[in-house]
């Protein structure tokens, strides 16, 4: 055979590997992982459905008119928010009154903002829901992975809600942005767990989350392998290293 062939041929070979693409990867790195960065809201805990709870019971506690329209433009208006937050356009302290000032200038509401974020806080903190099998699969999990939860939610709402379930008992530490100083996505938050964890390997650490922006995005600046829980069949991006990609955190054991 010639040596052009057996070029052509080796080519041809590398290409079908690379096409393949995160199978492949994901194949290869399955004995490796030896830590699991676990998001909360979206992932482990259902969020929606404790933010529908707490603002209906906020607004209603300052007299204020709510619907599912209201309910529908805060929940937008809050991800817009969030997300501002993890680019670093706007401080936590901004946030927390300006998805209300967004929501009652949308819908004509006579409120203040400044009176009603502290009492959703307040509220959410009380509705800790969980999404179902989780915390038999963070059992399950701990006994193979040290499992870690980095979460961008507020540091107060986060624990009380936390607490409402098993998951803490599972989990080797917590970190929070509000504590560490910065958020998801930003390379430094993950540089504080690995700072704080000299044995944690960036080769051995998979992040699971379901925010592109600040799990993936986050999982893809601090060089560690990412999981994707994509609940609602969402496209899968072209900008972004994917690893693996679950429909529930309890499919996760599966995958490992």
């Amino acid at each position: 055979m010639e040596w052009s062939s057996v070029l052509l041929i080796a080519l041809l070979v590398a290409g079908t590997v690379a096409g393949m693409g995160i199978v492949l990867r994901f194949a290869v790195i399955k004995p490796r992982i030896r830590t699991l960065l676990l998001d909360a809201d979206g992932t482990l805990l259902d969020f929606d459905r404790a933010e529908a709870s707490a603002l209906k019971e906020a607004f209603e506690t300052l007299g204020y008119p709510f619907s599912e329209e209201i309910e529908a433009a805060y929940h937008i208006h809050n991800l817009d928010c969030w997300k501002s937050l993890e680019k670093g356009e706007i401080t936590r302290a901004q946030l927390k009154p300006l998805r209300f000032r967004k929501v009652f200038e949308q819908m004509g509401i006579d409120g203040d903002p400044e009176a009603i974020w502290p009492v959703y806080e307040k509220a959410l903190g009380s509705y800790g829901y969980v999404f179902d099998g989780v915390e038999e699969a963070c059992a399950r999990l701990s006994k193979k992975y040290d499992l870690i939860l980095v979460t961008n939610g507020t540091k107060s709402v986060q624990n009380a809600r936390l607490l409402q379930s098993s998951i803490p008992e599972y989990l080797k530490a917590i970190y929070i942005s509000e504590d560490v100083g910065y958020a998801k996505p930003a390379a430094e938050f993950f540089d504080k767990i690995f700072a704080d964890h000299p044995k944690m390997k960036r080769s051995e650490t998979m992040i699971v989350g379901d925010s592109l922006s600040g799990d993936i995005a986050g999982g893809n600046n601090a060089g560690i392998y990412t999981c994707w829980v994509n609940r609602t069949g969402e496209k899968r991006p072209g900008n972004l290293r994917i690893d693996l990609e679950i429909e529930d955190f309890v499919a996760l054991e599966k995958e490992l």
